[in-house]
């Protein structure tokens, strides 16, 4: 009888012990990921400023993104992710005497956190460092166009937020918005600080990862 109980215990701890390995095999994080992918998309580009300038119009104009990207998971929702993009923003303005629009581009180099909640969606935040490439203004008057990088900083710092679905084909669709956190505007151009902001749609090619 004791070494039928006996048996009868240790057939169960031995299931029970099973049982406990394959629950935690089945719950345990993934390994860290590595991922990397290429990226385009259409910029909506407007600039804001304080009620100095209320006297000025501005409208957005339509720009370009486009560039690489590669990201590290620590846990299967959580990851980082550095991307290295060319940023197409601006500004249409007009006031009393001039209408033009500015065409700024610039190298952008956001770091992002990415939370993935399921597996066909994430969202993302960070903060983004721009560095200035060209200025041109376009008088739209006159069609004349100057370059006016001396009006601009060398850099611009905004914060990013974003939501990302992914889809079939290692494709996905980025919806992102930067808000500009520093003035962009030179003080030698004008006494009003403008920041820039940019709405961003982009496509993703998932090349490796996710």
């Amino acid at each position: 009888m004791k070494k039928q109980l006996f048996l009868l215990l240790l057939t169960s701890s031995l299931l029970c012990c099973s049982s406990a390995y394959a629950q935690s095999k089945y719950y345990r994080k993934a390994e860290p990921k590595f991922g990397a992918g290429v990226k385009a998309g259409i910029n909506f580009a407007n600039q804001s400023s304080s009620g100095e300038a209320e006297n000025t119009d501005i409208e957005s104009i339509v720009g370009f993104n486009g560039g690489v990207y590669c990201n590290y998971y620590f846990f299967d929702f959580l990851a980082l992710q550095p991307e290295l993009m060319v940023s197409g923003r601006g500004v249409h303005w007009s006031d009393l005497y001039f209408n033009a629009r500015d065409i700024l581009t610039y190298i952008d180099l956001p770091v992002l956190i990415k939370y993935e909640p399921v597996q066909l969606i994430n969202i993302h935040a960070g903060p983004q460092i721009g560095y200035l490439m060209s200025a041109k203004q376009e008088n739209l008057d006159t069609g004349e166009e100057i370059d006016i990088s001396g009006y601009y900083e060398n850099f611009d710092l905004g914060a990013v937020f974003g939501v990302e679905g992914n889809f079939p084909f290692r494709l996905s669709i980025t919806f992102r918005y930067v808000m500009g956190l520093t003035g962009v505007t030179s003080g030698t151009a004008n006494n009003v600080q403008w920041k820039n902001n940019v709405f961003q749609i982009s496509a993703v090619y998932r090349i490796i990862g996710r």
